[in-house]
């Protein structure tokens, strides 16, 4: 009988294991440059709704009403518009160290308003497109407090849902019906 050394077998053995350990080892190193990825994706498909949900509120408020507050120490409706707007930038300075420079629009008229909002969403997305995986994953410390380039953009997306929300209910106190909710 000519069965194989028990050496052989082992050497075999350890080959086809490695062989089979290569692919999971792959994965395993790819899979936080992909969850990387699908984050950012996620992060711009958000950004991308929130701005066209956020032009349709600014769009339903009449011109006559962009100076509106529900009481006196609140921002006006437009002001809640262009806080929203400048707060993008507020939380992506982070990834650059750059001093925030919101800007602003040339007045608090509706047009410009809108202008300035359409203007912020779509430079915010140019930039969180150029992020790397890395920049996304990186703790930063800002004057705002320290936090993962993950938790920047969540905080971004929230603080935008937030002002959004109370623009809308500056509609309902004018006795418009705000835009149905997009997600």
């Amino acid at each position: 009988m000519n069965a194989p050394s028990t050496h052989a077998l082992c050497g075999k053995s350890r080959s086809h294991a490695i062989r089979a350990l290569i692919p999971a080892l792959c994965l395993f190193i790819a899979l936080p440059v992909a969850a990387q990825s699908t984050l950012q994706s996620i992060i711009v498909k958000h950004l991308t709704t929130s701005r066209d949900f956020t032009l349709k509120v600014a769009e339903a408020m009449p011109a006559a009403d962009y100076g509106f507050k529900l009481t006196a120490p609140q921002m006006t409706f437009a002001g809640q518009l262009v806080h929203l707007s400048q707060g993008l930038t507020y939380f992506l300075v982070a990834f650059s160290g750059e001093k925030p420079n919101p800007g602003k629009p040339k007045s608090e008229s509706k047009e410009d308003v809108i202008a300035f909002v359409r203007q912020s969403f779509d430079d915010a997305i140019t930039r969180v497109k150029a992020l790397t995986p890395e920049q996304i994953a990186k703790t930063y410390k800002t004057e705002g407090g320290e936090g993962s380039g993950t938790e920047f953009l969540l905080g971004m997306l929230d603080h935008t849902t937030h002002h959004r929300a109370s623009a809308e209910m500056y509609l309902r106190a004018r006795g418009v019906t705000p835009p149905e909710y997009q997600f």
